[in-house]
């Protein structure tokens, strides 16, 4: 049994969009269904099949929130999609690794470790600077994570 940190959403983490955050609060959902495999020994299969939902996921939400950013004229916008992309090349070479190495547990520990620091990461210092393209205000700083 191996202990993951389970993520929580928290209000430091909204874009000020709702469908984005809807979005994100999923994904998060899914990087801990993933960890909760991981911990409880649901086997190579169950882990493959969240990684290749999570890849899935991401790709397509990436492309709204990019279409998001250009529609309120965010200046991350090309900072962002430059992060989606070194993100899905990231990811594919894990999810292959993972393939490859026949599903080996420390490669799904360090997968989880990687790409849940890099959401929370990215949402905190990149599509947080969409809130105040929507709401023409700075983002107000609240909960654990602000």
């Amino acid at each position: 049994m191996y202990t993951l940190k389970r993520l929580e959403w928290d209000n430091a983490l909204s874009t000020g969009e709702d469908g984005l955050d809807n979005q994100h609060k999923y994904l998060v959902d899914t990087l801990n269904k993933l960890g909760e495999a991981i911990n409880e020994g649901h086997g190579s299969d169950n882990i493959a099949r969240i990684l290749g939902i999570l890849r899935f996921y991401a790709g397509w939400h990436f492309g709204k929130e990019e279409d998001c950013m250009e529609t309120y004229h965010c200046p991350a916008a090309g900072k962002n999609k430059n992060a989606h992309a070194v993100f899905i090349e990231k990811f594919d070479k894990f999810h292959n690794e993972f393939t490859n190495s026949g599903g080996s547990t420390e490669l799904a520990l360090k997968i989880h470790e990687e790409i849940s620091d890099w959401i929370v990461n990215h949402i905190l210092m990149v599509d947080g600077e969409l809130y105040p393209c929507i709401h023409h205000r700075p983002k107000p700083k609240t909960g654990p994570l602000g």
